[in-house]
């Protein structure tokens, strides 16, 4: 039952990131220096690509876990 749960959070953690990374790469961003770096394309892809990598790791620790039982 456990490993089901497991998974099923999973795949759903993975569609979740991976509507956010679609919407950040099709966001139409304006040019305007006055904003700084808040809303530029760069910048959006890495708040979307940090937390993906941190859940990522937090999925292979715990898989280990779930695999030891």
């Amino acid at each position: 039952m456990d490993s089901a749960v497991f998974w099923l959070m999973t795949i759903a953690i993975l569609l979740a990131e991976g509507a956010i990374i679609v919407a950040a790469l099709r966001m139409r961003v304006e040019t305007d220096a006055s904003r700084g770096l808040l809303g530029t394309r760069p910048v959006e892809v890495l708040w979307t690509l940090l937390p993906l990598t941190l859940i990522a790791l937090m999925l292979v620790l715990s898989y280990g876990e779930f695999s030891a039982e």
